[in-house]
């Protein structure tokens, strides 16, 4: 999205955005200030009714809600504008054929009707027509001429067109994958939950991990931004691993990760989250020249089974829920979510 606010009107939102901002448990990082930048600017109402709603709740935005929200109401905006561009390519890629093919068959009818007139006029007035239908003929064979180069340009267009939309494809592609993981993002996973579930979306039989890294802000603030990247690579390795079929991975926040699992049961799920659980805390923290080993990595997983008619909010949420109970059960364990039977911790 373009911003059309000038400089002096610019200075005015960020004298409004930085207070919203500092009432919030998420750092002052872009992602956060573009959500509160287009709430007072008043450019995305759907997100305003969000913010709003935090606002009157006195509730703070963490920084896994500020993710979910910037892919949910920014990203996906943006997503949604390359995919109504590219549909409008694709129909006048479409127009631009029928014209062409239109054109040149109505000339080709034209050159016979003349034919076949210069023919009866002869027979039945007697008089020599042909010079005034050759003329004719000769324009309409500049017709053609000019039709056929029309044409050639057309096609080169439609070439153009073509090209145009297959970079706008990857743009899309790429907007819907995690550029650190190669797993998908947030709208990644509501893209593909769509293509799998349909435009309701109904969840029952799915099950929902949400998993977390423990103490990862300490991770990075002993090891460095570097160090930390490359453990969300290798949590997003062992994801990627031990996942298979229709199974769909995602990171949804700094380091925080989903992994929908279609037809799966609560104890299917529950088994998965716990191999990943192991097969994470089995890997080591490795620093310096002489690759020294300084700590592990553990994981806390949230698991949640889909209820029939629920939305993937819905689902995260318990199963977000879920995740927090990991949390505070002591970290590196798996939970699941409350249903009709007592929540087990692992």
């Amino acid at each position: 999205m373009r911003y059309g606010e000038n400089k002096e009107r610019s200075a005015e939102l960020l004298r409004l955005v930085l207070p919203l901002m500092a009432q919030q448990s998420a750092a002052f990082h872009p992602l956060s200030y573009t959500l509160w930048y287009e709430h007072v600017a008043g450019v995305n109402p759907s997100l305003s009714r969000v913010l709003s709603a935090h606002l009157q709740t006195g509730s703070p935005l963490t920084e896994q809600e500020v993710h979910r929200l910037h892919a949910q109401h920014v990203m996906a905006r943006d997503v949604e504008a390359l995919e109504r561009l590219q549909e409008q390519l694709r129909a006048l890629l479409a127009e631009t054929a029928r014209t062409a093919a239109n054109a040149g068959v109505e000339a080709g009818q034209f050159g016979q009707a003349l034919e076949q007139h210069k023919a009866q006029l002869s027979e039945a007035s007697g008089v020599d027509v042909s010079h005034m239908v050759a003329e004719l003929l000769k324009e309409t064979v500049r017709m053609q001429a000019t039709t056929q180069s029309l044409t050639e340009k057309l096609q080169a267009s439609a070439q153009e067109v073509s090209t145009l939309n297959e970079r706008l494809q990857r743009a899309q592609t790429e907007a819907l994958i995690d550029p650190l993981t190669g797993l998908k993002n947030r709208r990644g996973l509501e893209r593909a939950l769509a293509d799998t579930f349909g435009e309701a979306a109904p969840l029952p039989g799915a099950a929902l991990l949400v998993a977390d890294i423990d103490h990862f802000k300490k991770i990075n603030d002993t090891y460095g931004h570097l160090l930390g990247d490359k453990v969300i690579r290798a949590v997003a390795q062992v994801i990627h691993d031990n996942i298979k079929g229709r199974d769909i991975a995602a990171r949804i926040g700094g380091e925080e990760f989903a992994v929908l699992l279609p037809e799966t049961s609560a104890q299917g799920a529950a088994a998965l989250a716990e191999q990943i659980r192991v097969a994470v805390s089995r890997g080591r923290l490795h620093r310096g020249e002489h690759d020294e080993v300084s700590g592990s990595v553990t994981l806390s997983v949230g698991v949640a089974v889909g209820r029939a008619g629920e939305t993937l909010e819905t689902l995260m949420q318990r199963a977000d829920e879920a995740l927090y109970a990991a949390k505070k059960g002591g970290r590196n364990r798996v939970h699941e979510a409350r249903s009709s039977a007592a929540p087990r911790l692992n």
